[in-house]
């Protein structure tokens, strides 16, 4: 845990000064400065505060409070964050770690470009979208994943999330599809991706 970055963004969230950070865990103001700066490492008994105080529900930012709301989601979701030329795993639902398909995934990895024939076009489609620089408002999904000679077939959303920070994230809701229902639907629309954009009409979307 980086605790420097944590006094930071917890100071950032809840507007309060390094004094008033230093009475709410009694420990200096220079402490509170040496730590945030990466000079000092707290002692144990001041982390256990730090952890308390931070993990408090009426200090959790609405960011932190979407996290959990997705850990704790029994359907299919995730929440990824842009990695380069692909897209990594920040939350899993409760739905997701359960499923077969997704039992070896953990927090962290990159999502895999191998699981659809078109796995690769698929994401650098989501990545050149501009989902992750605020250009759109949501990407309706549907893909055909073969993992271990098991086909799935998935319908999703995909929501662009800020963080307080300002880092850019995408929340994915999955359901799954029949393969008939796949087929059909891909036919009506044409290709897997459709984006609603800012400039769209509302629920209009455009296909890409």
């Amino acid at each position: 845990m980086d605790w420097g970055k944590a006094l930071r963004e917890f100071r950032a969230q809840t507007g309060i000064n390094q004094q008033s950070l230093a009475d709410q865990l009694g420990i200096s103001q220079p402490q509170v400065s040496r730590i945030e700066a990466g000079t000092a490492i707290p002692h144990p008994d001041t982390i256990s505060t730090i952890r308390a105080l931070i993990e408090r529900p009426d200090n959790r930012s609405l960011f932190d409070g979407f996290l959990t709301t997705i850990r704790f989601n029994p359907h299919v979701a995730c929440l990824v964050q842009p990695d380069v030329d692909t897209v990594r795993y920040v939350a899993l639902s409760q739905g997701f770690r359960e499923h077969p398909q997704f039992r070896q995934i953990d927090v962290g990895q990159t999502v895999r470009k191998d699981a659809s024939r078109n796995g690769e076009a698929l994401i650098m489609e989501t990545l050149q979208s501009g989902i992750f620089n605020g250009e759109v408002l949501a990407i309706d999904a549907i893909w055909k994943a073969e993992i271990d000679q098991h086909i799935n077939f998935w319908h999703g959303i995909l929501t662009p999330i800020r963080s307080g920070a300002g880092g850019w994230f995408v929340h994915c809701e999955m359901a799954p599809l029949g393969a008939a229902d796949f087929d059909a639907e891909l036919k009506r629309r044409g290709k897997p991706l459709r984006v609603h954009t800012l400039e769209s009409e509302p629920f209009a979307g455009r296909a890409v």
